[in-house]
């Protein structure tokens, strides 16, 4: 009885914790469009001092995209990171993982130093659901994975749009697959489970057996079916870098969308914004980017040189164009800059280091992601995960449904590598170990049985409808949301702590004759990621530290500049030495102040005498 009672203790206890860390207030639940604005309403309400929500835009069917806003004074004076959910809408546990971000942070603001300390020198943007008329195809009848808005779209160029959605023919309320027998079929059953199919390759002496539809009818008579589905253009296909046009879902052009339109201006607008992280499956932090030699352009793409004007380019100039046609030479960047790829490495171990997490699915390049648009296109620093995969770590179900704590089977452990052309990944081996994850959980009902039904459009064949049900492979259980949150809060309060902050350190002044002093200070990033990345020094997005020299008007400079940028500064103390000739009276002051959005701002005042900081 003692055992079993010590037993119970210990898990009412990690259950209360699983709470308090990742959000006591959010229910262990997936939350409708409604219940999510609720929940952010309720959110600033409770903790006004610090939590605010606006709106940056509305999608087609008139659903607001919420921007929730942390910061214990002006948002806007501090440097700032960026939490984006909901990027793949399928992956619908990003935006909840981003939701309980935000209350854990507001939670445990005044209670836990570090995080206090935090949201009073940095700001913190999370934007829970960024694609919300996707998203909300989960909470609808029947239900039905969508990774599209509403954009009416003819995806089968037919002249049509939206003309062949999918029907629930088993009337289940959910969509899952069909598959008819045909031994001209490339479709095969899994062998290792009969709940999957599994496309033949006939290189491995693979021979199928049937034809697998999505659940539906062919409605326009085309001999396919559900090729032409209600909507739309996915959010995370909608971006300009590597930029597919007329591939399935990527809209008209870049950045056609409400939802892309709105937090493309967002990010342009808040130039405090540093690092940018997004739920997705374009995931850098378990397999961080590497630097890959650029493609050199096309004697056709390399540009003419820019006219000299009448007196001819100087040293200077003629040196600039040469730099910029040997750039342009080299050809787009498409992998992370050289200089960059040491801090990606880096955020990876401390990803792994921090959650634990391990057996990651091999991550997938991006074509207009997201992710990488912010990146290559904005200059910041990007860093991306998925919310969840079928992993070795202990989830508890939420106890209020009454259900014990479960342990997951452990998957195999340690990082997979960066898929390329050659090697792609095995998404059957994927679904494979999340359905085994689920059955080893305990969890009953994750697929539809394998059942004939009669189909209108094969009268006389075989067909079967069932698979696993949506949002299963790409989501854990509700129950179980609040803890798998947790090593996400903890890394994401981290990551917040990384951005730049610069100060003004070993201040010297020397007097050099009766009116003439030497001013020498340093310009010091005490955080960890410098004050900016090396590809946002070259698209100049973000800007780089600016320091001004205010001088009196009895005051003159004899040397240095009194307003100029600076490169960028490594963090962990690293420093640039600036210096000036000051002509001025023995006594009176001048200040220096070194500012910049994603680093924040320093001021001195400093006495024109020996040692004179003021």
């Amino acid at each position: 009885m003692r055992k079993l009672l010590a037993s119970f203790i210990v898990l009412f206890l990690f259950v209360a914790l699983a709470g308090s860390a990742s959000g006591q207030g959010i229910p262990s639940k997936y939350h409708s469009f409604d219940e999510m604005t609720k929940a952010i309403k309720n959110l600033a309400s409770s903790y006004s001092d610090i939590v605010r929500m606006e709106s940056i835009g509305k999608t087609i069917k008139g659903r607001d995209i919420w921007v929730i806003t942390l910061h214990k004074g002006d948002p806007d004076q501090a440097h700032a990171m960026l939490v984006v959910g909901g990027t793949e809408a399928i992956q619908i546990a990003g935006s909840e993982m981003a939701l309980r971000f935000a209350e854990h942070l507001a939670a445990h603001y005044g209670k836990v130093d570090s995080v206090t300390k935090l949201l009073q020198t940095t700001t913190v943007y999370v934007i829970p659901r960024v694609s919300p008329d996707a998203t909300e195809a989960y909470f609808e009848k029947p239900v039905h994975e969508s990774a599209t808005n509403y954009r009416p779209t003819d995806d089968d160029h037919d002249g049509l749009v939206d003309e062949d959605d999918v029907e629930d023919l088993n009337n289940d309320g959910v969509i899952t697959m069909i598959r008819i027998k045909d031994p001209r079929g490339e479709w095969m059953v899994y062998p290792e489970d009969s709940r999957l199919m599994k496309k033949t390759d006939p290189a491995k002496g693979e021979r199928g057996s049937y034809l697998v539809y999505s659940e539906g009818i062919d409605n326009d008579k085309d001999e396919q079916w559900n090729e032409d589905a209600a909507g739309g253009v996915d959010f995370n296909h909608n971006f300009p870098f590597n930029y597919q046009f007329f591939s399935p879902n990527a809209g008209v052009h870049q950045v056609s969308e409400n939802e892309t339109r709105a937090i493309a201006d967002f990010i342009f607008s808040k130039q405090n914004i540093g690092v940018v992280f997004s739920f997705s499956s374009n995931d850098n932090l378990t397999t961080p980017w590497r630097s890959e030699p650029r493609r050199a352009a096309a004697a056709t793409e390399t540009p003419s040189a820019p006219p000299t004007g009448a007196r001819g380019g100087g040293g200077g100039s003629g040196f600039m164009r040469s730099s910029m046609m040997d750039e342009a030479a080299r050809g787009p960047v498409t992998s992370v800059v050289e200089e960059d790829q040491p801090y990606y490495e880096y955020m990876s171990k401390q990803f792994l280091d921090i959650t634990k997490l391990t057996g990651a699915p091999e991550t997938k390049k991006g074509v207009g992601a997201f992710s990488e648009w912010v990146y290559y296109h904005t200059g910041r620093w990007s860093f991306s995960a998925r919310p969840w995969w079928a992993t070795d770590r202990a989830p508890r179900r939420d106890t209020a449904s009454g259900d014990a704590a479960r342990r997951m089977r452990p998957s195999m452990g340690g990082r997979t590598p960066q898929s390329t052309a050659e090697q792609q990944p095995d998404e059957y081996a994927e679904q494979l170990k999340a359905l085994k994850w689920y059955d080893a959980s305990g969890y009953k009902d994750i697929a539809v049985p394998w059942t004939k039904i009669k189909h209108p459009d094969f009268p006389d064949r075989e067909v079967e409808v069932g698979g696993p049900k949506p949002y299963v492979l790409t989501n854990p259980p509700a129950d179980s949301l609040n803890a798998f949150a947790q090593p996400y809060m903890k890394f994401l309060t981290y990551l917040a702590g990384q951005l730049p902050a610069i100060s003004l350190n070993n201040v010297k002044v020397e007097k050099v004759n009766e009116n003439v002093f030497r001013l020498t200070l340093d310009v010091m990033n005490n955080g960890y990621l410098p004050t900016n990345s090396s590809l946002g020094a070259r698209v100049r997005w973000p800007r780089n530290v600016y320091l001004t020299l205010s001088l009196a008007k009895d005051q003159s400079l004899a040397s240095g500049r009194a307003k100029q940028p600076l490169s960028p500064i490594k963090g962990n103390g690293n420093s640039q030495r600036m210096s000036w000739l000051i002509v001025g009276r023995a006594g009176s002051t001048v200040s220096v102040t070194a500012e910049c959005p994603i680093a924040g701002k320093a001021t001195e005042t400093i006495t024109l005498r020996e040692g004179g900081r003021q």
